[in-house]
This record gives C-alpha cells, structure tokens and sequence, in this order.
C-alpha cells in the first residue's frame, strides 16, 4: 500500500467513526426522547383533571341564623347530595312551621337568587317548632328540607 492509500484509508476510517459516533449519539437522543413520551402519555392521561362538572342541585338546605332572641333569619339554599350551593338555581320556594306556632315568617314563599334566599323570623315566644321548606318551582325539582327552629339551639 501506498503511503496515499493509507491516507485515505485513515481519513476514511476517521470519518467511519465519526460517522458511527454521530449514529450513537442520535440514538441516544432519540431513544431518551422515545422514553420520555413513553412516561409521560400514561400521566398525562390517568392525572387527574380539575373538576368541571357542574353542580346540580338536588335538594334544599335550610339553616337558622339568630342574631338575637328576636333577630332571626331563615336561610334556604340549593345544593347538591355533598351540600355544595347551586349558584345557578333561581328557585320558587315555600316555608310554612308543622304544627302550631306562635312563631311568624316575614314570607311564606320566598324566590332563590343565586341559590340562596333569606327570609325573617318573627319569635313571639320561646318555643320549638319544625320549619319545612318546600320546591314550588324551578328548573327541576329539589327534595324538600325540614329543620328544628329552636331557641335552645341558638346561640347569639
């Protein structure tokens, strides 16, 4: 062999490995990459996604807020089976006590704004009663709620 041919084939095998190492280091690359879109594809998809379900009301709540032995308001909300407001219920809704009372309320019929409405309570003697809230009307129908109005229970 000449001293030409040996050049050439050292030039040529330099250039073969350099060749070869770009190959490996592209593998490399590639196969890290491949690896990474592997892991990340079942994440991505069991991760779990912020709820945007809407919030379905299905039942009424009722709640007494005494801010004296006078001063009493009835609040009555829409919500759904784990208590959460339904801000978008505009419901009609009726209130009225089981049995006698001397207790009055300032509305018998009170309408939801935004899922909830208040209405007052006039105590005219200290006693228990139980309070119904009732679905009149509204987008569908909402279970009904009833609750013990009781001074003893109050606290101010």
């Amino acid at each position: 062999m000449t001293s030409s041919n040996q050049e050439s084939s050292g030039i040529k095998g330099s250039n073969d490995h350099l060749r070869s190492r770009r190959i490996r280091v592209y593998q490399r690359i590639f196969s890290i990459i491949l690896l990474i879109v592997l892991i990340s594809i079942p994440v991505f998809y069991s991760w779990p996604a912020p709820s945007k379900a809407k919030i379905t009301a299905v039942k009424l709540n009722v709640r007494v807020h005494a801010l004296s032995e006078t001063q009493i308001s009835i609040i009555v909300s829409a919500v759904d089976e784990s208590g959460k407001l339904d801000p978008t219920r505009d419901d009609e809704v009726e209130l009225h006590f089981e049995g006698s009372t001397t207790s009055k309320l300032e509305n018998s019929k009170v309408r939801l704004e935004n899922g909830t409405a208040r209405v007052g309570l006039h105590v005219l003697q200290k006693e228990s009663s139980f309070l119904k809230a009732k679905w009149i009307r509204g987008s569908t129908p909402l279970r009904d709620a009833t609750i013990l109005v009781s001074p003893l229970m109050w606290d101010y």
